[in-house]
């Protein structure tokens, strides 16, 4: 009896360790999944609301696929952001991808991750001085001086016999704009004459705005001398578009040429009736679906099957009026368009 005693507690005992194994076998799997954080600014519209619902859907596939934890954060502004990033510290994540919201006001949260031993993607506005183990953005550089050369030929004729003058409507004070800026005055013509910039926000209400007051009060001559506005984004461009549609002044416009940087339908759809008011346009494709690019980066080095590091640049596509619809069957213009966006 006793025999069969011993027996039964040696099964009992293998079974029980079988169960462990078994159990442990989940739990390794779970932990070599692994946990990314992705930190980003909020917003409901727009190119940054596109940008979230993106980065959802890539995290949501990403969790789907592999087990992967993905802890999804956004916040209004910086303070908030940081709070983010020093709590997914705490809480020991295995790789960050981080949109800041302006890098001089995240970069200690940012240094504390480094100095933490988890690996940093920072996307799309960088940190200056600050190396983290990877970036990846948009070429904005080259977006500027593709603008540039873009300007230099379409005026060709008219820079032979002097100044062209033109308004800049950057975005915000990021890296980003600064980018922009330094790429297309590295390549534009010196006779092309910025006579005024402003800083948007990103926002169409607050271009319309600026370009009406500025129509409004220059003068009749300086109003008549205008040939061309280089914004930084394409809802920029509509808030300059409803200026022009909106004046009634004194001056004949003669504005030839409107750039800005987006490729979007909204955009697109304004490219033919302009034309037709002698209004011509030019965007950089520039698409919200970049950041899959990042949220996926973020996940392979979760994975261990990326070692990232530098400068990671997502090239773009040139549109103007010659190739506007052509555009329209592009893989950025199809993917962007691939999920239902922010209204």
């Amino acid at each position: 009896m006793k025999k069969v005693f011993a027996i039964v507690l040696v099964m009992a005992l293998i079974l029980s360790m079988v169960a462990c194994g078994a159990g442990g076998g989940s739990a390794d799997k779970e932990e070599k999944a692994g946990t990314l954080g992705v930190v980003m600014p909020n917003a409901t519209h727009g190119f940054l609301g596109e940008s979230i619902a993106h980065a959802k859907a890539e995290a949501e596939a990403i969790a789907a696929e592999t087990g992967m934890d993905v802890k999804f954060l956004t916040s209004a502004e910086s303070s908030e952001q940081n709070n983010q990033i020093d709590q997914l510290i705490a809480d020991g994540v295995d790789c960050i991808v981080l949109w800041p919201h302006n890098g001089d006001e995240v970069r200690s949260s940012a240094q504390n991750v480094m100095d933490a031993g988890i690996p940093l993607i920072i996307y799309d506005r960088l940190i200056n001085d600050f190396k983290p183990t990877a970036e990846l953005m948009g070429d904005n550089v080259t977006i500027g001086e593709m603008t540039g050369e873009y300007f230099n030929k379409f005026f060709a004729e008219d820079l032979k016999a002097g100044k062209v003058n033109i308004l800049e409507f950057k975005g915000d004070n990021s890296t980003v704009p600064e980018q922009r800026s330094s790429g297309f005055k590295s390549t534009a013509d010196p006779n092309i004459n910025i006579v005024q910039q402003f800083s948007t926000d990103w926002q169409r209400a607050k271009a319309m705005e600026q370009m009406e007051t500025w129509l409004s009060s220059s003068s009749k001559e300086d109003v008549e001398a205008l040939k061309a506005v280089f914004t930084h984004d394409d809802e920029v461009v509509l808030g300059v578009l409803d200026a022009i549609e909106n004046y009634d002044g004194p001056a004949k416009l003669d504005i030839k040429l409107v750039s800005g940087v987006g490729a979007r339908k909204e955009n697109l759809d304004t490219f033919a009736p302009w034309a037709d008011k002698g209004v011509m346009q030019v965007t950089y494709a520039f698409s919200p679906a970049m950041v899959r690019d990042a949220v996926e980066l973020g996940a392979d080095v979760v994975l261990g099957k990326e070692k990232p590091s530098g400068l990671i640049l997502i090239p773009t596509v040139e549109v103007d009026n010659s190739n506007e619809k052509d555009f329209r069957n592009n893989d950025i213009y199809v993917t962007r368009y691939s999920i239902e966006m922010p209204k």
